[in-house]
């Protein structure tokens, strides 16, 4: 027997539709092209390079959601987000 959850009302809630997050970028504080005209990642006071055998570009807000993988890497060249600050 399966149980069915339902909502206050007594009625069973819609299942979620298939939504992806392909694309998504996972590694900026706030959504790029949100910050100041004219100003980049490149330019903010909160780009970390983490070198490794590589070097890799890291939002120093987004530290507790650094992954191994590029999934948290920033471009330098990405449109400033609304946390940008000047160095």
């Amino acid at each position: 027997m399966t149980d069915v959850v339902h909502d206050l009302f007594g009625e069973v809630p819609p299942s979620p539709p298939n939504v992806s997050t392909a694309g998504i970028p996972k590694g900026y504080a706030a959504p790029p092209g949100t910050g100041p005209k004219g100003e980049t990642c490149g330019s903010c006071a909160h780009l970390y390079r983490n070198r490794m055998a590589k070097t890799y570009l890291k939002c120093d807000l987004m530290q507790a959601k650094w992954t191994g993988g590029g999934a948290t890497d920033v471009r330098s060249r990405s449109p400033a987000c609304s946390k940008w600050e000047k160095p």
